[in-house]
């Protein structure tokens, strides 16, 4: 196998993964998935009509009134009688309470709001704001987008729904999680501190509740946010993606673990499938050598390798049947970390560097893991190199932090050393 230096670099163009940016998920009425992800509005890939691009929001707002006379979203009548139920409980039908007055109001808020993004396309932040919402109320017409309010509402909804797993599932029914994925992936109306906050609510309501995440991984969440992943590229042509400081990247990457990591299935799917690998080979910057891509950003790296971690650390281990052949899909990667990423001259970041390390101990760790001759080279070399710095530091001189984290560092070397010395 060549070296990760001879075929892969932090930099690189905009890789060809042969992802779709069009894509369908899931087919259940309550749970249409639906995200489009297109470059302007109006257009997208497949001759998608425009309006099918937002039918995530018309879905969603359809479900919390009962009644709608677009023909593209299913009758709320053909729902199945669970999912019907769990509507109710939100919208307190046969007994209305404080809660789920409290949650129709928020989803209520969040549907116009994202419904004013979608019609106007800008943000106010002028002095009139209120007087443009009191005029829009009176006209019966969606208050003008604000994009902190949206990210208030998500924040609060995130909080509200949190554990309960009687109103996770109400969510879910109604068609959260689409409105979730549909905001996050509208780049054009949808302002990127709303789009990052859908996933992060996302991410934190996976975490919370497992009904939100088997639902997520039941209608194909994962392809959606693999789908958003590689959108967020820097296109070299347009510059479309100028200043990105891999915030909406690194959020997408955090659910996926969120919804992957301790579910064995799901585990197996994503590891085996090559182009789900890509969302942490190119997160972690092992780009073709034809490419031009930047080095990602430190908070991308940081969130890839802790999934990384994840995946091959001591907890899947015992959850997967076939670690070993996990640990040679992700060899590739390996090599390239332990090539580029145990150094603080070429990776300064020292939670990269503490990620990198426990890693390639873990793997080395388990019977069925393997570290191969040119890795263990290339790791003595440099754990050499860095114990002799650390050791020659003079404490004195050092704030309590710096040699806090070399003594921290030296030990994690150590035990990464034995690891590799056993037989």
């Amino acid at each position: 196998m060549s070296s990760p230096a001879s075929t892969s670099r932090r930099g690189g163009g905009r890789p060809g993964l042969g992802i779709t940016q069009s894509i369908v998920l899931g087919q259940r009425n309550a749970m249409s998935m639906r995200v489009l992800v297109g470059d302007e509005v109006g257009t997208s890939p497949g001759g998608v009509r425009a309006s099918e691009k937002w039918i995530w929001l018309t879905t969603f707002r359809k479900n919390l009134t009962y009644g709608s006379t677009d023909p593209d979203v299913p009758d709320i009548s053909e729902l199945e009688n669970n999912e019907k139920e769990a509507i109710d409980l939100i919208r307190g039908l046969d007994r209305p309470s404080r809660e789920a007055e409290r949650m129709t109001t928020i989803l209520a808020d969040l549907g116009r709001g994202f419904q004013a993004m979608k019609d106007l396309g800008t943000i106010v932040e002028d002095e009139d704001e209120e007087e443009e919402e009191e005029s829009a109320d009176k006209n019966g017409k969606d208050p003008p987008p604000d994009a902190t309010r949206v990210s208030e509402l998500l924040l609060t909804l995130r909080d509200f729904v949190g554990e309960r797993i009687d109103y996770a599932k109400a969510f879910v029914a109604i068609g959260g999680l689409s409105l979730l994925l549909g905001g996050a992936a509208e780049r054009v109306r949808i302002p990127r501190n709303v789009r990052s906050t859908c996933l992060r609510v996302l991410a934190d309501l996976v975490q919370l509740n497992r009904s939100v995440q088997y639902s997520l991984l039941d209608n194909d969440g994962v392809r959606a946010l693999a789908a958003i992943y590689f959108a967020e590229f820097v296109d070299a042509e347009t510059n479309n993606n100028e200043g990105d400081d891999g915030k909406i990247r690194g959020r997408v990457v955090k659910t996926m673990g969120a919804a992957v990591c301790g579910h064995p299935g799901a585990e197996r799917m994503f590891c085996t499938s090559p182009e789900a690998r890509k969302v942490i080979e190119s997160g972690v910057g092992m780009h073709q050598a034809d490419e031009s891509l930047p080095a990602p950003p430190v908070a991308l790296r940081r969130q890839c390798l802790a999934f990384l971690c994840d995946l091959l650390g001591p907890a899947a281990a015992k959850r997967s049947s076939d670690y070993g052949k996990r640990v040679e899909r992700f060899t590739p990667v390996l090599e390239y970390i332990a090539g580029t990423m145990l150094d603080d001259e070429s990776e300064p970041d020292w939670e990269c560097r503490e990620l990198t390390i426990k890693t390639l101990r873990y793997v080395a760790r388990n019977e069925r893991g393997a570290i191969n001759d040119s890795m263990k080279e290339t790791i003595a070399t440099c754990g050499a190199k860095r114990v002799e710095k650390m050791k020659a530091l003079d404490r004195a001189e050092s704030n309590a932090s710096v040699s806090e984290q070399n003594d921290e560092e030296l030990y994690l070397w150590k035990t990464l050393t034995e690891s590799l010395e056993k037989p």
